[in-house]
Order: structure tokens, then sequence, then C-alpha cells
């Protein structure tokens, strides 16, 4: 089967330009074909079906870095891990569904309990479910009693992380994450480091031995010092906090930034939707410091919970709000994504590539929040049709919307004080 797709505009993310007019030819999975209809030898036969955008505009598939599929429902960590694993897993076969239909259609899991999260990549590979494309790290490595503890990856000094990450790799992980600081669980603090790195380098040299990569969780300062030393590719949340006696104090740390840069590390989830105002303050001023000494940024949404995956939207409005142009903003959600997931035929519509793609109305070059709402998505070659029952599920997913919006009225309360 071949399918022609008309677009009225089509997005050429490498280039940072609009094609008018344009057309994608769909052979099976992937573009054969991708640019100005005038350009195109277009097929016809019985066997070609033709799809009209030609009022749309047509983009890549976005690509969130960093989620949690499969927690359970809760207002902390405790209370989502009192679910067994099989209802996690079911939580994450909802929560997959309605990510892709928001127009996200490869997906990075950034940490789950057990099996979980290597079962739900293989019943998606399997056809059994219907989801973005996924990558998981399967358990989060952290220190005894640290962050995501309860995943069940506890490891300690330089062997036992090295144990722990030949552990994963042998059940066939994507990427290693490990827990370099504190977070949310309870008994832990985010402004402290977890490890120092050199235990950070048991991963990191355990894993690119084996071609993998290392993302460290970040908020303490120290934390990143330490996973900067020791060679990850990725750190999240980009916090740069530290204790202040009993309490937190956040500054950016732009000796940390330009080694971030000089060794090509990625920052991911640096921009969080959350209706906390001092995170959001620290958010905007570590996203305009890493922007402005060149560090690489993918827009990861840390998305958990259920019906709380597909957020990938409002972090891009934030940000274009925070002073990205809207086309490095989608970048940073394709091409940039693309590169920290190690995937080179996804992130971009040309010839030879996955046929993943987004269709929505309006302009997104001009307007960012067009990508709230697709008229169609596409993965790999096939058209994700919405069910009934998706429809009903999308009442709740729109309600969290509604939150989001609240979380950009402050972000544009703390945008305006700088």
């Amino acid at each position: 089967m071949v399918m022609i797709i008309r677009c009225g505009r089509l997005v050429d993310v490498k280039n940072g330009r609009m094609i008018e007019k344009a057309v994608l030819v769909v052979e099976g999975s992937q573009l054969v074909a991708a640019g100005q209809e005038s350009e195109i030898d277009i097929p016809s036969g019985d066997d070609v079906k033709e799809v009209d955008c030609s009022e749309m505009t047509v983009l890549p598939g976005l690509i969130d870095t960093h989620l949690h599929f499969a927690l359970g429902a809760g207002a902390n960590y405790e209370e989502m891990f009192t679910w067994p694993d099989s209802l996690q897993l079911v939580t994450g076969i909802l929560n997959a569904r309605l990510t892709l239909e928001s127009g996200v259609t490869t997906a990075r899991d950034c940490g789950a309990r057990n099996s979980v999260a290597l079962d739900l990549r293989e019943a998606s590979r399997r056809g059994l479910i219907v989801s973005p494309r996924l990558l998981v790290c399967g358990r989060s490595i952290t220190a005894t009693g640290g962050h995501f503890y309860f995943c069940n990856a506890e490891a300690d000094g330089y062997q036992g992380v090295r144990k722990a990450t030949r552990q994963l790799l042998k059940e066939g992980v994507d990427f290693v994450k490990i827990m370099t600081s504190g977070g949310a669980t309870q008994g832990t603090q985010r402004q402290r480091s977890s490890y120092t790195s050199e235990e950070i380098k048991g991963a990191t040299e355990e894993a690119h031995q084996q071609g993998k990569t290392v993302t460290a969780h970040c908020h303490a300062t120290q934390a990143m010092a330490n996973a900067v030393e020791a060679g990850v590719d990725v750190i999240e949340h980009c916090t740069f906090i530290e204790a202040d006696g009993h309490g937190i104090r956040h500054a950016f740390r732009e000796d940390i930034a330009h080694d971030m840069v000089r060794k090509g590390i990625v920052a991911d989830n640096v921009v969080i939707a959350t209706n906390d105002r001092d995170r959001l303050e620290w958010c905007f001023q570590n996203f305009r410091g890493l922007r402005r000494l060149g560090a690489k940024i993918v827009a990861g949404t840390d998305g958990l919970g259920l019906y709380k995956t597909a957020g990938l939207p409002v972090v891009l409005e934030m940000m274009v709000r925070a002073g990205a142009e809207p086309i490095d903003a989608i970048r940073a959600a394709t091409t940039m994504a693309a590169e920290v997931c190690g995937l080179e035929t996804i992130g971009s519509l040309e010839a030879g590539k996955e046929a993943d793609l987004v269709v929505v109305e309006g302009d997104p070059l001009d307007d960012i929040r067009a990508l709230r709402s697709p008229s169609l998505v596409m993965k790999g070659g096939i058209i994700i049709a919405r069910t009934k029952i998706m429809k009903e599920y999308r009442k709740e997913y729109n309600s969290v919307f509604e939150e989001y919006d609240r979380i950009l009225k402050l972000w544009d309360e703390v945008a305006a004080t700088y």
C-alpha cells in the first residue's frame, strides 16, 4: 500500500522552514519521498491511497525523552507504588495510548518497577498494544534507600553500580538511568548528591562499553558536577540546587554548564510544568542560562501518573514563552530528541525516515499552541484512530490541560520579572 499525504504546509525542521503545498509519499512504514508537490514524482494506481491535509500543517512525530508511563495513580510516589505491577502495567498501556494520540510517536520511559517497562515495550513490539515507539531503562539505579528505591535497583559503590548496570543490560534495556541525587521520594533530599563521580563511572564505563547511553537524574548541583565528571550522556532536571542550612538554595552555575557544553552532555526536562512558583523560577533561570551558553536541550516532560503523560505541547509552549523560537522548541522534541534516543530514522520528514507525523490546524511556527490538538497522528505509516473509549478518557486528559493553563499563567508571571 502506498499513501500520498497532501500537505498545506510541511515543517522542515532541519532547515527551519515551512514548505507550502508539499507532498509525502509513504510506502509501508517509511517515507519514500517528501517535499514540494512540483518536485515529487507522485505515484498513482489502485493501490495508492490519498490523505488530504491540504488545509493543515504536517510536522514530524514528537519525541518525549522523559516519561514514566507505568506509575500508578496517587498524590505521591509512595501511593503510586502501592499498586501491584499488574495494575502499573495496565496504567502504562492506557497512558501509552493517550500519549500517542497527543502526537508523541516515540518516547523514553525513564523508570518503572521490576520488569514493568520492559513488558510494556515488549507488548508494543508484538503489536499487542497501541503506543509510541518505546525506549526503556527498566529500573533506575539508585543508592540504598535513594530516590525510586521501590523500583528495586539499589546499588552502592563502584562495583555495585557496575554490577547493577550489567544486570540491566543483560535484561535488554535501551539506556541506563542512575539517580545521582534525591528526589520526591520520601526520605531523600533532592539538594544532596547520592553518588560520587567514581560510583557513577560504574554505570558510564559499563554502559558505554556495550554501546548504551547513561542518563542521570540530577537536582543537586554537586550531583550534576559528579555526573559531568563521570561522563554521562544526558542530565535530567539540571536544577542547580544545594543545601543551605536546613533549606535549599538555587544558583545557576556557569562552570558546570560550560563543562556540559564542552563534553556534549544533553540537558533534559529543564522546563517542568509545576504549580510551585519557586521551581518555576529555577526552571526559567536554568533554561535561559543553558540556552545562552549553547547547551543542547531536549523537551522531556517527566510526565507520570494516570492521564498525565501527554504534556509535551505545554512544555514546548513554556520554552517559547521563555524566549525560544518555535522552530527551536519543535527541534527539542524532534531532531535533537532523536539524537538522544540514538535513532537516525526518526525526527524529521524526509525520504528513508519512518513515517511518523502529526497533523495540526494552524501554523505552529507562528503559534506553538497549535500542537495541543492534533487532527491526525501517524506512527510507522499507520494512522492512529481514536476509539470511543479513548474519547471518554480524554475528558480526564482535558482537565489536566486546565491545570497546565494555570501553570502557564504562573510561568508568564515569572518571565515578566526578567
